[in-house]
């Protein structure tokens, strides 16, 4: 029996995949919440997703107010956003498992991802018994994937999910059967600070390649921007160009869009003016080239 415990997206991502080799009998997740002008009520996205395969949902904002009537033999926490407490630990028969995206210890904390890439570090999945100090368990499994400057977090995520589900299904196999071989974090390690709103604004007088590791890292969500000549643009995919180097600068033509910062050019590939909608950078030339370039 295991319980799964989240509620950002790539919990989500890691929830489907987890379903193909495992069952999962409750899942616990935050309650709604009200977000925008109109303070619309909102559901975490794996609700649904649990919802919809007939699996227990419970909601609620602390999980040791929640009287369990059975221990699972697991419970699995990934991108949950809480901290849980000895009472929940010690709530599994076998362990407390968490899904964590870094291989730790490097990347400890609420932004291991984000973090990771626009540091052009090393990018994997760790699976560990829990403790109650936050991402410091002993390490049943860890495993790191190949990406390249080129790659957004969006591409990467389904990437770590599929990876996330292989490596806790063997954790657990190994665990059942008394052969997991447990062992300490070893290494500098370091914190992936959640990521604050102002952090989301470029400056140009920066190197250009730990701009194009930003805008990359930041994609889909929260979305890496910067006002050009006025106008708030978001960026969602980016690549690096070595001959451009005047900071700020703006090269267009019919097909580039490039940001001129230290050492080099970021070339915006994907990218979302104020008000419309997310769009190649060729459709972004036709509609808004020529008002750049005038402004």
């Amino acid at each position: 029996m295991n319980y799964y415990f989240s509620s950002g997206d790539f919990g989500s991502l890691v929830f489907l995949e987890l379903l193909n080799h495992i069952t999962i009998q409750k899942v616990i997740t935050i309650p709604d919440r009200k977000k925008g002008r109109g303070l619309k009520e909102y559901s975490p996205a794996i609700k649904k997703l649990a919802q919809e395969r007939n699996i227990e949902v419970i909601q609620v904002e602390s999980p040791e107010d929640i009287e369990f009537k059975e221990r699972p033999d697991f419970i699995i926490v990934c991108d949950y956003g809480k901290i849980l407490k000895t009472k929940t630990l010690m709530l599994p028969k076998i362990a407390p498992l968490n899904i964590h995206p870094s291989l730790l210890p490097k990347y400890r904390g609420p932004a291991p991802i984000e973090r990771t890439m626009m540091d052009g570090e090393e990018l994997g999945i760790s699976i560990i018994v829990m403790n109650e100090k936050v991402d410091e368990g002993k390490i049943v499994k860890q495993e790191k994937i190949e990406y390249s400057i080129e790659n957004t977090k969006g591409d990467l995520l389904p990437i770590l999910a599929k990876l996330s589900a292989k490596l806790l299904k063997s954790s657990i196999d190994e665990l059942k059967n008394e052969r997991a071989i447990l062992r300490e974090q070893e290494g500098i390690s370091s914190y992936a600070r959640k990521i604050k709103k102002e952090e989301l604004f470029l400056d140009f007088n920066e190197d250009y390649i730990r701009l194009v590791r930003k805008i990359n890292a930041l994609s889909p969500k929260p979305t890496a921007r910067a006002y050009i000549k006025g106008m708030l643009l978001k960026f969602y995919r980016a690549i690096p160009i070595e001959k451009v180097e005047i900071p700020g600068k703006i090269y267009i033509d019919k097909e580039n869009f490039i940001i001129g910062a230290i050492g080099g050019g970021v070339k915006i590939l994907e990218v979302q003016p104020e008000n419309s909608r997310r769009m190649s950078v060729l459709d972004f030339i036709n509609g808004y080239g020529k008002k750049i370039l005038s402004l």
